[in-house]
């Protein structure tokens, strides 16, 4: 009969290790939740949170704008020359379109006027 005693003996001893086992894995899980130890954290510390993220944001703020250089080399002149001359020949055109935009629309327009009484006279004859 010592045989069966033993056997219920380890049964009830793999039952309390499962149990254990159990346990340690529920701790484990609580103990990895970062999430809710954050906001336990945050919820008990709110002013000390808060204060460090508006230092932290004054000091970024405070900080300078980082710079990118960019180097560009110049091959010749003479694309440096025809660009400026373009630019200079481009606000020229800007300038006399905007001076004389109102004689064209006035001479455009009677153009047409005149193109198109002179169809709809055509087309009664």
């Amino acid at each position: 009969m010592a045989e069966p005693e033993s056997k219920i003996a380890l049964a009830a001893s793999l039952d309390r290790a499962r149990a254990g086992l159990g346990r340690s894995a529920d701790a484990l899980r609580h103990d990895l939740d970062v999430k809710a130890h954050l906001k336990r954290s945050f919820e008990l510390n709110k002013v000390a949170y808060v204060g460090g993220a508006t230092i932290f944001g004054l000091i970024l703020s405070k900080l300078p704008a980082r710079r990118k250089k960019v180097y560009v080399e110049r091959k010749s002149n003479a694309r440096v020359k025809d660009v400026e001359k373009a630019g200079i020949w481009l606000v020229l055109l800007q300038l006399l379109f905007k001076t004389f935009s109102p004689m064209l629309t006035s001479l455009v327009s009677k153009q047409v006027t005149e193109y198109v009484k002179s169809r709809a006279q055509a087309g009664r004859h």
